[in-house]
């Protein structure tokens, strides 16, 4: 089966764009979870993990994805930030999921925290990412795993 993303490049499967230049198209995610989720993809086909990609197209693929980003922000009157997510795991073809995040137009000026009542802790990958925040880790714990990380090659 051909990748889907490739195919909307093509123009096989329709899509709705909301902006594109020579290397990159953004469109409407079919399956949105919010109003104007929207996938930011490389017109070539890379495989999903971001982090693999060459530093060059992954700078401008971020770099093209900001742009989309502001588009939304502009756009959508309650948003003042859109966040950006690199998953992965619903396609393989490398791609950023941006999120506008209404109802933060007002700290468009004057920044204030917005505090999430999610009270769950992810052992596994459950198909998503949630950047809410859990319970405080014991700070002995957290040294030893920094350390661990620290000492793996680059």
């Amino acid at each position: 089966m051909a990748c889907v993303f490739c195919q909307i490049v093509h123009g096989e499967l329709p899509s709705h764009v909301v902006a594109e230049n020579d290397e990159f198209l953004a469109f409407l995610s079919i399956y949105p979870n919010t109003l104007g989720a929207t996938v930011v993809i490389p017109k070539q086909h890379f495989s999903s993990y971001a982090f693999n990609l060459d530093d060059e197209i992954l700078f401008k693929l971020v770099k093209f994805t900001k742009q989309v980003a502001k588009k939304l922000d502009l756009y959508f009157e309650d948003v003042a930030r859109t966040a950006m997510v690199f998953e992965g795991f619903g396609v393989d073809h490398v791609h950023a999921k941006l999120f506008p995040m209404h109802g933060t137009q007002h700290t468009q000026h004057h920044w204030q925290p917005i505090k999430s009542l999610v009270d769950l802790y992810f052992d596994q990958y459950q198909g998503y990412i949630s950047s809410h925040d859990y319970q405080r880790e014991d700070d002995a714990k957290l040294a030893a795993l920094a350390q661990k990380i620290r000492a793996m090659p680059h």
